[in-house]
């Protein structure tokens, strides 16, 4: 495919978090090698807030996500208003058939993305997905998704993950700090117990409540909770198990916006594989994994102040399945001493001790 001089670009962005995150090296490339054209990002309305205050793009159109006769409806009014735009370009991130059949229904004149689930004859440049014995192999996404940059002929100029922060969730998270005091005593480290993934990747409360009291208790951190409403239950079980009362900033209700200006303040993060740990790569953090049923080829970028725990030698492990269908021993054999353990080699490697 040969280099174009496109003045319309549409980008269908990831629909899951820590995707989304890990697809903003792309929107730089597009915008570092295409200064002069409009930008525009299609994406669900819940991926919003991740890339919202970044300099890369000219306007946010979200996808429509309902069905029915008004979700018809909606995606009618979408679709129309994608073809008003008159793009040179829908570059398509996401591997699913419906995000290239919206960029041909689109009309874009060139329309980029991976040759997968059968969509091929949809795209006027299917890119070959790289494979391993026969099979698609696992990819750092930072690099997949930079891959489709590099196949219109974009040169991407560094692989490093951005976030941007607006000044109404700055205003809050500093509320939130004073309010309940964290700061004061010295490093902030928080926890996100939560996976919206599935069970499989989940972790038991109680080896978070033990992890939180060693640093609190043992080195004097100040630890909050971080997640979404649906980490309320986990988040409430940890605060009674543990005797230093983390500070519960998941009762807050926060936004993804919220997350990231907390995310900033923080010094270090300790997470399931799941969309926080990437807010914290962006904003430059100490991050330790753990990483039970998904394979880490699928995020082994970026990783100079992350530390991966995970159980070597299991035959079921990575599955990738969002619930585990024997005993989880890929979770049950990370232990609250091996997590604390990482926690210190990070601090000792990058003088934070």
């Amino acid at each position: 495919m040969t280099t174009a001089d496109y003045k319309r670009i549409l980008v269908r962005f990831p629909n899951w978090a820590g995707d989304a995150v890990m697809a903003t090296p792309a929107l730089r490339c597009l915008r570092q090698n295409y200064p002069k054209a409009r930008i525009d990002v299609t994406l669900l309305p819940y991926v919003r807030q991740i890339v919202e205050g970044a300099p890369w793009f000219d306007s946010i159109i979200e996808f429509p996500n309902k069905y029915g006769s008004k979700g018809l409806a909606k995606s009618l009014v979408y679709v129309h208003r994608l073809r008003r735009n008159r793009y040179d370009l829908a570059l398509v991130l996401p591997n699913s058939f419906s995000s290239a059949l919206f960029a041909f229904l689109s009309r874009a004149k060139q329309r980029v993305g991976y040759a997968r689930q059968g969509r091929d004859f949809l795209l006027t440049h299917p890119v070959p997905a790289p494979t391993e014995d026969g099979k698609i192999a696992p990819q750092p996404m930072v690099g997949y998704y930079l891959r489709l940059c590099m196949a219109i002929g974009a040169i991407p100029e560094s692989e490093k993950t951005e976030m941007f922060v607006d000044s109404a969730s700055e205003r809050r998270a500093d509320e939130l700090f004073w309010q309940y005091g964290i700061g004061e005593r010295g490093a902030v480290v928080a926890i996100a117990p939560g996976a919206a993934y599935g069970s499989s990747k989940l972790w038991v409360s109680e080896n978070f409540a033990f992890v939180a009291d060693a640093l609190a208790e043992a080195h004097g951190f100040d630890v909050v909770l971080v997640g979404g409403p649906n980490e309320k239950r986990i988040a409430n079980e940890i605060c009674e198990a543990a005797r230093s009362k983390p500070a519960n900033f998941v009762e807050e209700n926060m936004s993804l916006a919220l997350l990231k200006s907390v995310m900033k303040r923080c010094d270090l993060l300790i997470t399931l594989d799941s969309g926080p740990r990437h807010f914290a790569v962006a904003f430059d953090k100490l991050v330790v994994v753990l990483m039970g049923p998904t394979s880490p080829r699928y995020t082994n970028c970026n990783l100079e102040k992350t530390v991966l725990l995970k159980v070597d030698r299991l035959d079921c492990a990575p599955c990738q399945l969002k619930k585990c269908p024997t005993n989880h021993e890929c979770m049950t054999r990370i232990t609250p001493d091996n997590v604390l353990s990482a926690v210190t080699d990070l601090l000792q490697k990058h003088g934070r001790s």
